[in-house]
Formats: C-alpha cells, sequence, structure tokens
C-alpha cells in the first residue's frame, strides 16, 4: 500500500511542509531554519510576530519523535487556529511573539512516512543515527543518570538510547542555540500517546506549586479529554529531557503534553496493525481542538509569570 494512503489523513514531509509554509504567510509570519537534520533535512521553526512591539517569547515544538505524527499536527493546528483568527490566538499574539516547530525530528518523519509506519519503535522514534532525541540533552546539576524504565540507555539500537553525549545530535543541538538566542518565557513540548502533561522536573516547592498551577490551566481549557499532571518532587529522576533542559537551563517554563490517551488508543484498536496506529488517532481533529484550547490557556498564564531563573548554564 502507498504510505500516503496507509497513514492518511496524516501528510507526506512534503505535503507538510507546503502546509506550514502557506500558514507561515498566511499569519504573517516567517520560516527560519534553525539548523539543519542528520541527513541534512531543514530544521524549520515559523516565526510568528507579535502586534505589538519587544514583547516576550513564547516556544511550541512537536515531533521529537519520529513516529508522533498527531504531536506535529497540534502544533500545525495552532497556526490554523491563529490564521482562522481564532480570538484566544489574536488575544495571544498581542502578548508575544510565538515559535512553532512542527517537526523537531524531521529524519525520524520521513522515515515513519515511507515505512508506512511499520517497524520497530526503536526505528521509528529516533533520529537518523537512532537516538532518542528527549534522552539527549544534558542532565541538570550534573545528575547521573537514571536506570529506571524509559530513563534513557547507553545501548545503541534501544528505543531511548541517549546517544554518546548529551547535544551530540544536531537536532538538539540546533534547538539549544535557538533556545540561548531567544530566551523564551515558557514553552509546550508536544509528544504522544499518554493524555498527561508532564512539567520540567522541579524540587523547589515555589516552582512545583507554579507548574501544579499552569497544568490546572491547560487541563480546565480541554473541552473533551482534560490530562492529568505527571509529576513528583521527591519520585521523579532527570533523563535528559528536552522540558527539564528548557527549565533548568534556559529559564523557560516548560511542560511535555502527551497528546491522544493510552484509553483512547487501545479504543481505536485492541491490536493496532502498526506501531504508527498505536501512538496517532485516526482522527486528530477532535484531539486538535482540545490541545490547542489547553495550549492557549497555558500560555496566557505563564505569559503573566516571571521567567524562572536558570541554575545550570553549563550547556
Amino acid at each position: 500500500m502507498n504510505p500516503a494512503d496507509e497513514l492518511a489523513p496524516y501528510p507526506s514531509p512534503e505535503g507538510r511542509a507546503t502546509e506550514v509554509a502557506a500558514l507561515a504567510a498566511r499569519v504573517g509570519g516567517e520560516l527560519v531554519e534553525y539548523g539543519a537534520s542528520v541527513e541534512g533535512r531543514p530544521l524549520v521553526a515559523v516565526r510568528v510576530p507579535s502586534t505589538l512591539s519587544d514583547r516576550p517569547r513564547i516556544f511550541c515544538g512537536a515531533n521529537i519523535h519520529g513516529v508522533e505524527f498527531i504531536a506535529g499536527r497540534v502544533a500545525i493546528g495552532l497556526l490554523r487556529a491563529l490564521a482562522d483568527g481564532d480570538p484566544r490566538l489574536d488575544s495571544l499574539r498581542a502578548q508575544a511573539e510565538l515559535w512553532v516547530v512542527p517537526s523537531i525530528n524531521p529524519d525520524g518523519y520521513a522515515r515513519t512516512f515511507a515505512a508506512g509506519g511499520r517497524g520497530l519503535l526503536s526505528h521509528l522514534r529516533g533520529n537518523a543515527r537512532g537516538v532518542d532525541l528527549n534522552r539527549n540533552y544534558p542532565r541538570p546539576g550534573g545528575a547521573g543518570p537514571s536506570w529506571l524504565p524509559g530513563a534513557g540507555s547507553d545501548r545503541p539500537g534501544d528505543a531511548t538510547y541517549r546517544g554518546p553525549h548529551p547535544l551530540s545530535e544536531p537536532e538538539t543541538a540546533a534547538l539549544d542555540r535557538l533556545f540561548s538566542a531567544q530566551k523564551f518565557v515558557a514553552a509546550a513540548n508536544f509528544h504522544s500517546f499518554m493524555g498527561t502533561l508532564i512539567p520540567a522536573r522541579v524540587t523547589d516547592r515555589r516552582a512545583y506549586a507554579t507548574y501544579r498551577r499552569l497544568c490546572r490551566t491547560f487541563r480546565r481549557a480541554q473541552p473533551h479529554h482534560r490530562y492529568f499532571r505527571l509529576a513528583s518532587r521527591i519520585f521523579d529522576t532527570f533523563t535528559g529531557e528536552q522540558e527539564d533542559h528548557q527549565h533548568h537551563v534556559h529559564g523557560t517554563w516548560a511542560v511535555c503534553v502527551e497528546t491522544f490517551t493510552i484509553l483512547a488508543s487501545w479504543r481505536q484498536h485492541w491490536r493496532a496493525p502498526s506501531v504508527f496506529w498505536r501512538f496517532n488517532p485516526r482522527d486528530p481533529a477532535p484531539w486538535i481542538e482540545n490541545d490547542v484550547s489547553g495550549l492557549c490557556a497555558y500560555f496566557a498564564a505563564a505569559l503573566r509569570l516571571e521567567r524562572p531563573p536558570a541554575y545550570d548554564r553549563r550547556a
């Protein structure tokens, strides 16, 4: 079967690029090429300037894992809502400059599409060198590696292989430079398919309470599926994830959003025909609407806060 038919309604890499460029033009934004992937694909952000001058910046990134196409659809849905004149986005644009990266891992997206979504998770999740980009950031404060399941592996070929060293991959290194240059106040990083909100790991009470409020704001704004917050001051661990790096190194309020829910995934397919359909809903539209609503509320709340202090800038 042709991948375009097998993975419909999710677009090809070329189709996605065309769609993003058209939306950038509609919202008066610009395409910013901030780096290149392992295989030489451009790493592209859409910069949407604020309607007012000298505004803070906010970031929405997605598809750091190749197989998680729905994550990118939510990020693109944010741009589409803005292009369609959603008043929440008009208000947000008056408060901040918006940066959207629909595909942090374009090589993984292209490989997943070419395979029709079939294959092992370890082959579809990482970049072209098999590195899990969301385990490739430095662990804040010099924390050692965790041996908890899913926390990252040193073995090439594993689904959570963290790479030879932090920021070893061009995709994460380029984003780190972007974060340093733009000094984002708030960020949301979209994944699938746990139906959860996972804030940056913090141990101080004040920051922990702030994240609890931000996640509650996101959740209450979701019209259909309200995601629960997954966080602990005691039992959590640093794993080299993007939101931890954004918070502790770059002074950004940052949350991982696991769109689509485990229950919805299993209801959709008791036995999924491929890895792809375990991670992505057949109809992305309700999930886009659900999570763009939460995202607008989250950003509005975060923009009322001072940036968190960054205590580790060694990256």
